[in-house]
């Protein structure tokens, strides 16, 4: 009779499995004192030459069950799939906002966007009775959820990517009433060709090259503070490389606002917007230098037209601090208008006798903080102002300043979630050149409450 222990667990529950699974002529498993396994065989059939060969078989399968999958030891990162040579990437985010205002001069914002969002112009000045205002008022929207697909393909002379993203913020589909049930709206949809690492080109609708998109602030509300650009329109764009930094030239589809009109925006122009833009960096600041000469246009109700050059600079920036980092903008010119704080104040005014377009000189902008706290929590501490000379041929209702305060705490339990609660101040004074007004100013603060998942 021949007689084996085992002394390892692992391939003495293997042996035992191999017993009935691969037909040892085994009679008898008995498990020691010393957890070894005692096999007895009564059988003749096997030969102790035999027995350790098939128990080194039976090893080698112990050992190939007990060792760590290579993939889950070195995970490889996750692919977006493919479709011959092209990659597709879908992604986005899904946002709630919870939202409480209390507005100075008035029950709520004069349109309803203010509701969703700070819309700077949208502040009631001169309340209803008296310039007073309301009580507090709570809005809750899921509108800003945001969804996108991203193509990438390779095609030989460089690549070819595609952008196309959509949200609900901002339509004017959709009522509380029943469901909630908010239109689909465009944000993206452009085609960008990388004709190698130092030339690119742009075309569609994206970003305006006079904003830098990468200096807003970190915040709850959609947009933000008053002083920034933020424009999204057709374009075409060629990017190229110039030392440690690029040269973009853009040219932009144009609108005009005025005072004094019948319409608004102008869709008049016989020209682009045209804009300049330079983007490097110095040690931890990254910094862009953009300027901006456009048409301000309107036909006239005689079939003539009238138009106006302006131009505008703006000057942005991120300067890391460790981990945290302060972001700034500051913009001045004559063509500023809509590119500035969601159309805060019209590029000109038609003077009512002769028609002609006189333009209004104006300036914003903000800094903005960032702080971590740790590895989950951080703050954003924003302050922003704009201003704007207005002539005397504005009406006392025309705006001539805003500001604002955002100020926030972040928390992300988990990677790409970020739950949230920012204050927000903002203020607005009109002209009031006469003096007729009781009352030419009012404010907002607003409380706001947003949970977040980015996939």
């Amino acid at each position: 009779m021949t007689v084996k222990i085992i002394k390892n667990r692992k391939l003495a529950g293997a042996v035992a499995l191999a017993a009935m699974v691969n037909g040892f002529p085994l009679m008898a498993l008995a498990q020691n004192e010393q957890s070894g396994v005692m096999l007895s065989e009564v059988s003749g059939e096997m030969s102790a030459k035999q027995l350790q060969q098939r128990l080194a078989e039976l090893q080698a399968r112990v050992d190939a069950l007990t060792a760590p999958p290579a993939e889950i030891e070195n995970p490889e990162p996750a692919k977006a799939p493919t479709f011959g040579n092209t990659n597709i990437q879908i992604g986005g985010y899904v946002k709630l906002d919870s939202i409480f205002s209390d507005y100075s001069d008035g029950s709520g914002a004069t349109a309803g966007v203010g509701e969703d969002f700070l819309v700077p112009s949208t502040i009631p000045v001169g309340g209803a009775v008296s310039g007073e205002g309301g009580d507090v008022h709570y809005n809750a929207h899921a509108k800003s959820t945001r969804l996108f697909f991203k193509s990438a393909t390779d095609v030989g002379a460089g690549s070819v990517k595609t952008h196309i993203e959509i949200d609900a913020m901002a339509g004017a589909q959709g009522d509380e009433r029943i469901s909630n049930s908010y239109a689909q709206r465009l944000r993206h949809a452009y085609v960008d060709w990388e004709i190698d690492g130092d030339r690119s080109l742009l075309a569609g609708q994206s970003w305006s090259t006079f904003f830098n998109v990468g200096a807003l602030p970190e915040g709850l509300d959609f947009v933000g503070p008053v002083g920034t650009i933020f424009e999204r329109q057709p374009q075409i764009r060629y990017t190229q490389s110039i030392g440690s930094g690029s040269l973009q030239v853009a040219a932009e589809n144009p609108a005009t606002t005025l005072y004094n009109g019948a319409e608004n925006p102008y869709d008049d122009n016989r020209r682009p917007d045209l804009i300049l833009r330079y983007n490097n960096r110095i040690g931890d600041l990254n910094y862009s230098i953009a300027s901006m000469s456009r048409e301000l246009a309107y036909d006239r109700t005689d079939a003539s037209s009238e138009s106006e050059q302006g131009h505008a600079v703006s000057l942005s920036g991120k300067w890391q601090l460790g981990r945290d980092d302060l972001r700034f903008m500051y913009s001045y010119g004559n063509a500023l208008g809509r590119y500035l704080g969601l159309n805060s104040y019209r590029a000109g005014i038609i003077d009512p006798v002769s028609g002609d377009i006189e333009l209004i000189d104006q300036h914003g902008g903000y800094i903005a903080l960032r702080h971590f706290w740790n590895e989950q929590w951080r703050s954003n501490l924003v302050l922003s102002a704009t201003a704007a000379d207005n002539p005397g041929l504005v009406a006392d209702t025309a705006p001539s300043s805003y500001q604002s305060l955002h100020v926030n705490l972040m928390y992300s339990p988990v990677p790409k979630m970020t739950l949230g609660g920012e204050y927000i101040f903002a203020s607005k004074s009109v002209e009031n050149i006469s003096g007729q007004l009781a009352d030419d100013e009012g404010d907002m603060q607003r409380m706001q409450l947003s949970v977040k998942y980015s996939f």
